[in-house]
């Protein structure tokens, strides 16, 4: 073929990371190249699909000496006019920051014939990996992608304030090494330091890592992270599925709750394709029955003006006892009926009662602060729970005045080891759910001698198990944001995709 006759270009997007990202015709193009400049981090996979072309890397390196964007756009128009099919093959998407734009027009002025091959953009793909959705019904009808990299070119700069303030997701790209400074101008612009955020490290690839925090804590949390990084910013980032992430499947998580109650986090988990080991590190003991009944029989007769019902063994617990002195729902009828935690509130729910009061945060100490926004002088309180219940809600409700009975329902013991579960446990996990302080003491009586705690990380269900993990010495790595059993595999979810897939973790180390 003449020089008069140049082949036609190909500017090909090669996708986020994972080779089988890239589009059919895009895999087309590379077959039938002659030769083709790629970026720095492309996959080999792909470049092995141009069994037959020059491969030529033209990739930049940050801080580091590379070939010019002038020059690689010499070299596609001088490989053109040979003769030669030329692919540009470009990471992500080739006209999102990936300067498509700049060679097609240098092809274009040069009387070059190309086609655009459209790639998965990281700006999105990142997101997807851990299941953040960019745009979502629920939190966010606009997306807005900004570069790191501002100022290099002729662009007009970034205006921060429009960008704090047009509400949805923003996606960074190419600004981890200056995120500190983004994160400030985006907070003097308005946008709160508290907004959800999370950086995906080397998306799509063997070394994926995310971490989820707020924005002024995550350019620290992710403190050892390297570009490249994608960074999404705002509430969609809250309704992320990271047990998505490819990152999670071969993981082991230990599940620690009464054996009665684990299958439905056991079911979650092994959603995710992860294995569960379980080991049950509490049992729920009954007590001596004549107390209750006696208690039963004044609440029947419109003894307490509120009941405070703590877990959903104590609303089993006190339904048998009703049932044992056969009685119904009937016996609330004249009182004010409280719980914490949504998923106490739902075993009430399933007998018939709607419960008056449910803390925003679930926890003794909220509900002591949303009963005593009320006047308790002289109210006659009944606490049915377990008998070694924090003494928290107990004193606050007393010097706000009024008269507590604290039942106890049941007990929570600590049960004989499951030796197999123990032996499972011995050849390692990756993350321990805890679901109560009582979860947290009893695994670490059960493994004595046997684990070092301080290699458990532990992920709890809400703030105050996490405090008593970590008194125990468990490092604590996650904890729920919804302090139910869906909140907590939500929270392996996200620690789990913290990490870099298990296979590719066990081959570094071998």
């Amino acid at each position: 073929m003449s020089v008069d006759e140049p082949r036609t270009v190909f500017i090909v997007g090669a996708g986020p990371g994972d080779p089988r990202l890239i589009t059919l015709a895009g895999v087309e193009a590379l077959q039938a190249a002659d030769v083709v400049l790629h970026d720095r981090l492309i996959s080999p996979a792909l470049l092995k699909l141009a069994e037959n072309a020059e491969l030529l890397d033209v990739g930049k390196t940050p801080g580091a000496p590379a070939i010019s964007q002038a020059q690689i756009n010499t070299l596609m128009i001088e490989h053109s006019r040979s003769g030669r099919r030329v692919v540009r093959l470009k990471g992500g998407d080739p006209f999102v920051f990936g300067r498509g734009g700049e060679e097609a027009s240098a092809l274009a002025a040069a009387g070059i014939p190309m086609q655009i091959v459209p790639g998965v953009s990281s700006a999105f793909a990142a997101a997807a990996s851990v299941g953040i959705a960019v745009t979502d019904r629920r939190a966010a009808s606009a997306v807005t992608i900004i570069t790191g990299s501002e100022g290099d070119g002729a662009a007009p700069p970034i205006d921060w304030g429009a960008v704090a303030s047009v509400g949805g997701t923003i996606v960074v790209m190419m600004g981890w090494r200056n995120f500190d400074e983004i994160v400030q101008r985006l907070t003097e612009a308005g946008l709160p330091p508290t907004t959800p955020a999370a950086a995906i490290e080397q998306a799509w690839t063997g070394s994926q890592r995310a971490v989820f925090a707020p924005l002024d804590e995550l350019s620290e949390q992710a403190g050892g992270m390297a570009a490249p990084v994608t960074v999404v910013i705002g509430e969609t980032t809250q309704l992320a599925t990271p047990e998505v992430s490819w990152t999670v499947p071969g993981r082991r998580i230990l599940v620690t709750r009464a054996r009665a109650q684990m299958p439905p986090l056991v079911e979650r988990l092994r959603a995710f394709n992860a294995e569960v080991i379980e080991l049950p590190t509490i049992e729920i003991s009954p007590v001596d029955a004549a107390p209750i009944d006696a208690t039963v029989g004044r609440l029947a007769a419109g003894a307490f003006d509120i009941i405070c019902l703590t877990s959903v063994n104590g609303v089993q617990a006190l339904w048998g006892a009703l049932r044992r002195n056969e009685l119904d729902a009937r016996v609330f009828s004249a009182a004010q009926v409280a719980a914490i935690g949504s998923e106490t509130a739902g075993a009430l729910e399933e007998r018939g009662i709607t419960p008056d009061l449910i803390p925003e945060r679930f926890t003794s100490e909220a509900l002591a602060d949303e009963l005593t926004r009320s006047d308790l002088e002289g109210r006659r309180v009944l606490l049915a729970r377990a008998a070694r219940g924090s003494p928290l809600l107990a004193e606050r409700l007393r010097k706000a005045g009024a008269e507590v009975e604290d039942l106890a329902l049941y007990d929570v013991v600590t049960p004989s080891a499951d030796r197999e579960a123990l032996r499972e446990l011995e050849r390692g996990v990756d993350v321990a759910t805890l679901t109560s302080p009582s979860t947290a003491d009893g695994l670490a009586k059960l493994v004595r001698g046997r684990v070092d705690v301080d290699s458990l990380h532990a992920v709890c269900i809400g703030p105050v198990t996490a405090e008593a993990a970590a008194r125990l010495g468990f490092p604590v790595v996650g904890v729920a944001q919804r302090h139910t059993i869906s909140g907590l595999a939500e929270a392996v979810g996200r620690y789990l995709s913290s990490l870099p897939p298990a296979e590719a973790e066990s081959a570094d180390s071998a």
